[in-house]
């Protein structure tokens, strides 16, 4: 428990290069901060999300995208469909430079049912790594309980980016 508290305390100066962010308490500042992470993006940003409704980050992945870097999104299939009126990654899909695309979770066994693509990750220039339990959902940042990390560290970048890269090239394009 005393661990858990100290880490708390520590917040959002976890190293040198890495730092989190406890929401909602620091939801706003977290959300500032992926914001700030996009708009120094320069070539690249992959996503994996599975749900994605906060405008402000959608914005900011427009205004990444209109600066020629290249946007992928992958986002969960049950989620997209459930949520396409408040889906961000729905409402840019089809702006230049972004790519939205759906995916799932492997087939159960018995085949009657499958998984969801759960994860909350972003990769900018294989530079970036932002993960961490929140969706990028204006509930992530301003109502629950969640926890967000921003990693500067190019061989965790580039290792995430390699896990993603058959979850991307297996999506459907929406």
């Amino acid at each position: 428990m005393r661990i858990i508290f100290i880490l708390l305390s520590l917040s959002s100066a976890f190293f040198a290069d890495r730092y989190f962010y406890v929401s909602p308490k620091e939801g706003a500042r977290a959300e500032a901060a992926i914001v700030a992470q996009i708009g120094k993006a320069k070539n690249e940003i992959r996503i994996a999300m599975y749900s994605f409704t906060n405008g402000s980050i959608a914005d900011a992945l427009k205004a990444a995208a209109k600066r020629g870097v290249l946007v992928t999104i992958v986002v969960d299939e049950k989620n997209l469909r459930g949520n396409l009126k408040d889906s961000k990654a729905g409402e840019i899909a089809k702006l230049r430079n972004i790519d939205v695309k759906i995916a799932r979770g492997d087939t159960a066994k018995r085949g009657d049912y499958y998984g969801i693509m759960h994860m909350k990750v972003a990769v900018i220039d294989e530079k970036v790594s932002v993960y961490g339990s929140a969706n990028w959902t204006n509930s992530a940042f301003n109502i629950n309980h969640e926890i967000i990390f921003i990693d500067n560290d190019p061989k965790l970048a580039k290792e995430i980016k390699k896990y993603l890269a058959p979850i991307i090239d297996n999506a459907k394009s929406y």
